[in-house]
């Protein structure tokens, strides 16, 4: 049985906050800030704000580039395609740029790699990869992660998403889904808009 970790936005930008703190440490100051379409677009863009943030107080110091890219590998729960795929190139010019490379959750590592496989061909100087969680079996283990997970994780910006597959998956009606859901922990306000809007 698949168990699951459901993640809020509050934890979400503490993580972020964890995550900037343990690249810092490590004095990395990426000239380009890449987040894998579509759950690293989220701590990318947080990332990219709290880079920023540092500027007016350090002389000398550059902007970093938010830019995104695309792989898409997952289709549904525990189900995959055959190998990810880079759905859309990566949005600047990054020969001879230092790279941090950003993903909500690096999983079993195939994206990652697929990513670095691709964005090496494009000569950058050096690339970083960040993530808020990080599965232990993962291929590919980031440079920076806050924590370790072995659930199936569950992301605020995922939530319609999960609820939809999950709903499609299991037959549930109504009550079934808002039930399951909040027993899960996704929020009542996020489970009543699904069921309101989306079950008939």
């Amino acid at each position: 049985m698949v168990k699951f970790k459901i993640v809020s936005w509050q934890e979400i930008d503490l993580l972020a906050r964890k995550l900037f703190h343990l690249i810092k440490k490590d004095e990395f100051e990426p000239d380009i800030i890449l987040g894998i379409s579509r759950g690293g677009t989220i701590p990318a863009r947080l990332l990219s704000d709290m880079f920023e943030a540092v500027i007016p107080f350090k002389e000398g110091g550059n902007t970093s580039i938010l830019a995104s890219m695309q792989i898409k590998f997952y289709t549904a729960i525990a189900e995959t395609h055959t190998r990810p795929v880079v759905a859309q190139d990566v949005t600047v010019e990054i020969q001879q740029k230092k790279i941090l490379l950003v993903d909500d959750l690096v999983d079993s590592g195939e994206s990652i790699q697929c990513a670095l496989d691709y964005l090496n061909l494009k000569n950058p100087k050096e690339i970083k990869i960040a993530a808020l969680l990080h599965k232990p079996w993962s291929k590919v283990t980031p440079d920076y992660y806050v924590e370790e997970a072995t659930e199936w994780v569950v992301f605020p910006h995922e939530y319609y998403e999960f609820m939809t597959e999950r709903t499609i998956s299991e037959g549930y009606d109504k009550a079934e889904a808002w039930a399951t859901f909040l027993k899960l922990g996704i929020p009542d306000s996020s489970v009543s808009f699904f069921v309101e809007n989306f079950l008939s």
